[in-house]
């Protein structure tokens, strides 16, 4: 019996050992930290540091990312600076929390942030920036690409902002500030950058920076709202783009289309005794909705409207004439916006 029991046991551990055996290698579990920041971005308005940059929405593993916490991290670079090769080593060796620096006050947001500076003690020094995250689990991740930042003595910002309104553009003047941020230094060469809005966010619509206070806009419409701001830039700053002044008062219009149609050319008449028939070349404006043909006739004081609906095509035959008769016939072009141009006249003798 006892040689039976000893055959089962055997068989027993044998069995287990097959059903619970090792499947592979246990390989170390994936730490719980936020993918990199890549676009990490910082400009000098007037004298804020502006931070802006993308929140990563997944962990190194993939699995989503609820966010909780940002730390902006920075450093001043001083005559020796990161090794060549190796700046995100000298960083985090060195680098101490923004609101450690005592450079500015702090105001942290959402993909934002906004460093107001002390300028005294900032200015001409030059500082390096990063970012790192962390989700509600795990490790902080990775530092972001660094940016290299020196705050600048910037212009304070233009004043009297104001525009003109011309049939196919808008020209935009303003005064140029005359001091910088300290209100007692003159700044080296002025630029300037204009900034549209019509719902939305501010864009700049100039391609490069502005040596003059002017600009002509070009690409608008008649009886849509725009918002106007500008900005000014000096020195380097103006050409590399790192940093510009506050912004100007905003301006506010809905220009209005009352700029009329150029009067048509080269009336051309056919006459007989029973009609008059009319026709010119057709107006160009992209906005023309059609003409009005108007008559006078000999003797009469106050020509009539022939046309009580626009013309859509460049003729008109007038079947109502007397024999022996002179008559003047006006022609107008009228656009979309029910403005009608100036006459363009002919007279004829049935």
């Amino acid at each position: 019996m006892d040689k039976v029991r000893l055959i089962l046991f055997a068989f027993f551990l044998l069995a287990f050992d097959s059903g619970c055996g090792r499947k592979g290698q246990l390989l170390e579990p994936v730490p719980k930290i936020p993918q990199p920041v890549r676009d990490f971005r910082v400009v000098q308005k007037g004298d804020n540091l502006i931070f802006n940059w993308t929140n990563p929405s997944s962990y190194l593993n993939g699995d989503p990312l609820s966010l909780s916490l940002v730390e902006i991290k920075g450093l001043e670079v001083k005559d020796k600076g990161p090794a060549e090769g190796q700046p995100i080593k000298f960083f985090n060796k060195y680098s101490k929390p923004l609101t450690e620096m005592n450079i500015g006050r702090l105001a942290l947001g959402k993909e934002k942030a906004v460093l107001k500076l002390d300028l005294l003690s900032t200015i001409g020094k030059n500082y390096l920036f990063g970012l790192k995250t962390r989700g509600q689990r795990g490790g902080w991740s990775e530092v972001s690409n660094l940016v290299e930042v020196k705050p600048q003595l910037l212009p304070l910002p233009p004043q009297k902002l104001q525009a003109e309104l011309f049939e196919d553009r808008i020209v935009l003047s303003w005064q140029a500030p005359v001091y910088c941020l300290d209100r007692k230094t003159v700044p080296e060469k002025l630029w300037f950058n204009v900034y549209r809005s019509q719902s939305g966010d501010f864009k700049r619509l100039n391609s490069s920076p502005l040596s003059e206070p002017r600009f002509e806009d070009r690409s608008f419409a008649f009886g849509l709202n725009y918002r106007y701001l500008v900005t000014a830039l000096s020195g380097e700053v103006g050409v590399d783009g790192t940093g510009e002044s506050e912004d100007s008062e905003v301006l506010e219009i809905t220009p209005a289309d009352i700029f009329p149609p150029k009067a048509p050319a080269e009336i051309k008449s056919m006459v007989s005794e029973q009609e008059v028939s009319l026709s010119w070349l057709p107006n160009q404006e992209a906005d023309l909705a059609g003409y009005r043909v108007y008559r006078l006739k000999e003797g009469e004081e106050r020509e009539r409207l022939l046309t009580p609906e626009l013309l859509t095509v460049p003729v008109f035959l007038d079947q109502k004439v007397e024999k022996n008769c002179f008559y003047v016939y006006s022609i107008r072009a009228v656009d979309i916006h029910g403005n009608e141009g100036p006459s363009a006249r002919i007279q004829v003798k049935t």
